[in-house]
């Protein structure tokens, strides 16, 4: 517990900066002081645990892959972050499937205690905006809880959609809608008699909730179209700064509705679509611009020179104390991370842990040596952290308002009359999609 109270501010502090804003609708649906289970799809690692624990007001215990618990240091440390290990084939073939009762008996226990579980209802993590088939284990858990415990009276499984604007990147949105819990005890009756018949049933109750949560692009094939119309979505929206956001909705149901047309459209329409997006894109990315400059959003960055330059100073001393653990965390992701599931997440972890060593340094070595006052520099930048960002921003966002202004005219007419013609394209069957991107 000790472990889990000190890590927990940490991560909190870290993913504050990692991600522009962290959206959370609805935690109201989470039962106090009872029996809960957090049942989540897995679009990235261990970032979606990490940000529950983070920011609900209650200690969670998590289910995490097997394979991690093998050395006996990582199980202590995973056991005192509240973990708990659940085996696959793969995790050491079927001998290892039996290690499951213990951490069943645990789950249990920690249900009839009425405390809250989280746990990756997929069973496996991909990078794609779409629900995938789930696994048993959540009603498996449930129904296993209230057959070990008869005067447990329910356990309140909340389905739990979490969604990524560009989950591989920094600075993007996560986008989390909490449902309406559903009651395990409604499959009690049917689990005495038919056990795998009411698992089923189960599982496809909490399926049919968590399909109304999560962005879900129908086909693959659509990945990149309902991608680019997103991103010229999201560029309608106001920039907001390290936010943490309790139950706003608007930002998640204009990504449901933009992919839900897509989704819908008639295949003629799609392939327009794609035809249009990605000659759009390719040509913003050939001039180094993205949607939301072209639509002059940044416009007014360019009347604040004068305020850019006079932060400069501050911000190049600023830059220059962070950039060590900034190369660390890249190069390390980017050496030893296989899959971009992954990538961001291990990215973010040594970020953070390179910062708090890197930070002691400089608050040791100064005081051993006598330049006790040199131990204030660390502090101040951890503190001044967030107007960094917020400055690296507005930089960015000034230099892409100055590109669009030195851009040749017909060049810009060009990309202009092709946003056009694909909003037209995306917007002409109102009738039946009433879905509508404007600027």
């Amino acid at each position: 517990m000790l472990l889990y109270q000190m890590v927990r501010p940490l991560m909190d502090w870290a993913l504050k900066r990692h991600y522009r804003r962290i959206d959370l609708a609805h935690t109201e649906r989470i039962p106090r002081n009872k029996a809960v289970i957090l049942a989540a799809n897995h679009p990235t690692a261990f970032i979606e645990p990490c940000i529950l624990a983070c920011f609900l007001d209650r200690p969670l215990y998590f289910l995490v892959r097997g394979d991690l618990f093998k050395k006996p240091l990582f199980r202590l440390l995973l056991e005192w972050l509240h973990m708990l290990p659940v085996y696959r084939i793969q995790d050491g073939g079927y001998q290892n499937l039996k290690q499951n009762y213990d951490t069943f008996a645990a789950c249990f226990k920690a249900l009839s205690e009425k405390r809250t579980i989280m746990i990756l209802a997929e069973g496996r993590c991909i990078h794609e905006k779409r629900l995938r088939p789930l696994k048993k284990g959540t009603a498996r858990l449930a129904l296993g809880a209230l057959e070990a415990d008869p005067s447990l009276d329910e356990v309140y499984i909340v389905p739990v959609g979490v969604n990524y604007t560009h989950a591989d990147r920094a600075d993007s949105e996560v986008l989390i809608r909490f449902g309406e819990p559903i009651l395990a005890s409604r499959f009690r009756e049917s689990y005495a008699k038919q056990p795998n018949l009411a698992i089923n049933e189960l599982t496809d109750a909490l399926k049919e909730s968590l399909q109304e949560h999560v962005i879900h692009i129908d086909y693959p094939q659509d990945d990149r179209v309902a991608e680019n119309m997103l991103e010229i979505a999201q560029s309608s929206r106001s920039q907001q700064l390290i936010k943490v956001v309790t139950n706003s909705e608007k930002a998640l149901e204009q990504e449901k509705e933009v992919v839900g047309k897509i989704n819908r459209m008639e295949e003629g329409d799609k392939d327009t679509l794609k035809s249009l997006t990605g000659e759009y894109f390719g040509r913003l990315a050939q001039f180094g611009l993205d949607d939301a400059a072209l639509t002059n959003k940044y416009a007014r960055k360019r009347k604040s020179t004068i305020q850019l330059l006079a932060g400069l100073p501050l911000a190049l001393l600023g830059f220059l104390w962070h950039l060590p653990p900034l190369l660390i965390a890249e190069g390390v992701a980017t050496a030893k991370v296989k899959t971009i599931e992954f990538y961001a997440p291990v990215r973010l972890v040594v970020w953070l842990a390179t910062t708090v060593f890197y930070s002691l340094l400089w608050i040791i070595l100064p005081m051993i040596t006598g330049a006790w006052w040199w131990s204030a520099l660390p502090l101040m930048a951890l503190l001044s952290f967030p107007w960094l960002i917020t400055y690296v921003s507005q930089l960015k966002q000034w230099h892409l308002g100055w590109r669009v202004g030195k851009m040749e005219s017909h060049d810009l007419q060009y990309l202009k009359k092709l946003r056009g013609l694909i909003l037209e394209v995306f917007n002409r069957s109102e009738a039946h999609n009433p879905t509508t991107i404007t600027d």
